[in-house]
């Protein structure tokens, strides 16, 4: 090669240096660099594709044209307007296939030359070559230059040109990173538009640049209307905006920063006059030609702090009137107390004055007179216990109500409990039988109220049992332990109440219809007495078969007793 030749070729690659130094788009430089290329190389035509929008795997033909003799290529141009080139099809898709250049020394006789398949497209054409464009390993752009006479290759003009199409390639490395980046900000404007939060952001001047839609239904104000406008005083409250500016000051001089990346409930401003409550979240980020930004999402919380508002008045609601209940629960039992306790000194004198008639020591009584007595007699024992119950409840809900626990024979207890109520089940005709495992010995147990607990239990299996029923007491020992059990052959308990037997004042279904005598304390007292002794109480029922009640206390007294 000659050495005018090689500075010619060294020429053409310094000029296609800066005509990519300079343009923006590859269509911008395709031109001059084609124009540089023919004037450097002798050749007489050349032609840029670019990729198919749609398709970037199909190139096209651009009106991009150079002939060094206008018309002379008049066929070629005409063939290959709105001309696809296929992937691997003809020379322009083979060189974005293979992204390598590809020579055709005669195109009339080179089958891959596939335009010379329409009449008249290859008249006055020799030899053509197509160059590849690469950016970023991907072809975005092939050069075609043509001769009028047919041409071997020509290893350095393929060197050279490989060069020229390495300058090309930065400006579609350009285009790619300009178009990558409009694409991220347009990809970022639609998320932030479809966020259901509110998105706001201003420059370092205090300015809105960003403003999506949720921020309009927040605020009130369009993105056309927000943008431009400075942010105090758009969406801070005026109370609010000296503040603001000092802080944004404070920042940009100093970095201290105190909203900054945290999430901060706030008052913010809407356009329409008012105060409102937001959830603020605010970041800022710095730009080395723009400097800094600062972007917040914003959440209306207007109905969480309703919603709030109303809990906390419910609550201190729900507390006032708990604490009012308590106080009337104190009242009651302080009411049902001293109600008790009045009512035992007289009951006591009544049932004392009874036992002297009934002594005859005031005089013989008749038959009649004697009847009366006794009914009278039992209805003050009647009250006299449910005043003993009501006491005893109060004793409890106060926290005073102590067990004495001593040694304690438990025969001799279950024998008592066995008698107290005895001729109440000969009233009602009941069979009531007591069975006593031998050796039974001493437990700890305050004997007073164990037997009351039995008694209870007893009376309960009375009451519920129909006339001529049986209600029995065992009693055995278990390891450590001793088993009391009542059973008694009555109506049983719906399933449904046997939680609550044990509950202060509960009646069941079956004594309110019949008119069961009773407060509804007793079992609650004797689950309180068998607790006391460090021992359980279990119910097992099967409505119209009976009910078994089964205590469970320890013979010695447990260590936290």
């Amino acid at each position: 090669m000659s050495k005018d030749r090689e500075l010619v070729l060294v020429s053409l690659l310094q000029e296609a240096t800066r005509i990519a130094n300079e343009a923006d788009h590859i269509a911008d430089a395709g031109l001059p660099v084609i124009q540089a290329v023919c004037a450097a190389t002798g050749w007489n035509a050349g032609h840029l594709c670019l990729p198919d929008e749609r398709d970037r795997r199909v190139f096209v033909s651009t009106d991009i044209w150079f002939e060094d003799v206008p018309g002379s290529f008049a066929g070629l141009r005409a063939a290959s307007e709105g001309f696809r080139f296929t992937y691997g099809g003809g020379i322009v898709g083979q060189a974005a296939r293979s992204g390598r250049p590809v020579w055709s020394p005669d195109v009339a006789r080179d089958a891959n030359f596939i335009r010379s398949r329409i009449p008249g497209a290859i008249d006055g054409v020799g030899a053509a070559v197509a160059f590849p464009i690469t950016a970023r390993g991907v072809v975005s752009a092939v050069l075609e230059f043509f001769t009028h006479e047919p041409a071997e290759p020509d290893p350095r003009l393929l060197e050279i040109m490989a060069a020229v199409g390495i300058q090309l390639g930065r400006v579609a490395d350009r285009m790619a990173a300009t178009q990558a980046l409009r694409f991220g900000a347009e990809r970022l404007e639609r998320i932030l538009d479809s966020c259901v939060e509110a998105f706001v952001a201003m420059d370092e001047g205090g300015m809105i640049t960003s403003w999506n839609a949720a921020a309009e239904k927040v605020f009130g104000l369009s993105k056309e209307e927000a943008i431009g406008r400075r942010l105090a005083d758009t969406i801070v409250p005026p109370r609010y905006r000296e503040a603001h500016h000092l802080g944004v000051g404070r920042f940009l001089t100093t970095g201290e920063k105190h909203v900054l990346d945290n999430r901060i409930e706030i008052e913010a401003w809407h356009a329409n006059g008012y105060e409102f409550p937001i959830e603020l979240a605010i970041w800022a980020v710095q730009d080395a030609m723009q400097g800094w930004s600062f972007n917040a999402f914003v959440h209306d919380i207007t109905d969480r702090k309703r919603t709030e508002d109303a809990l906390r008045a419910a609550y201190e609601h729900e507390r006032e009137a708990v604490s009012r209940l308590r106080e009337l629960d104190v009242a009651k039992s302080d009411f049902v107390a001293t109600v008790s306790h009045e009512f035992r000194t007289p009951l006591t004198n009544v049932i004392g004055h009874l036992e002297v008639l009934t002594s005859g020591d005031a005089g013989e009584l008749n038959p009649a007179q004697a009847r009366m007595l006794q009914v009278i007699g039992r209805n003050s024992d009647r009250l006299r216990a449910l005043i003993e119950d009501l006491l005893t409840i109060s004793k409890v809900e106060a926290g005073v109500f102590d067990l004495d626990l001593v040694p304690t024979d438990l025969t001799e207890v279950l024998v008592a409990a066995h008698a107290a109520v005895g001729p109440r089940a000969r009233r009602r005709d009941h069979r009531l039988e007591l069975n006593v495992a031998p050796r039974l010995g001493a437990i700890d147990a305050d004997p007073e109220q164990l037997q009351r607990a039995l008694v209870n239990l007893l009376v309960n299996g009375i009451n519920f049992t129909p006339d001529g029923g049986l209600i029995e007491m065992v009693a055995r020992l278990d390891g450590d332990h001793v088993l009391i059990t009542v059973r008694d052959t009555g109506v049983g308990i719906d399933p449904a109440e046997q939680g609550q037997l044990f509950t202060r004042f509960f009646r069941g279904t079956f004594a309110i219809r019949e008119a069961v005598q009773g407060a509804g304390l007793g079992l609650a007292i004797t689950k309180t007495i068998v607790e006391g002794h460090g021992g359980e109480v279990a119910v097992d029922s099967v409505v119209g078969a009976g009910t078994t009640f089964t205590i469970r206390i320890p013979r010695e007294r447990p260590v936290w007793l």
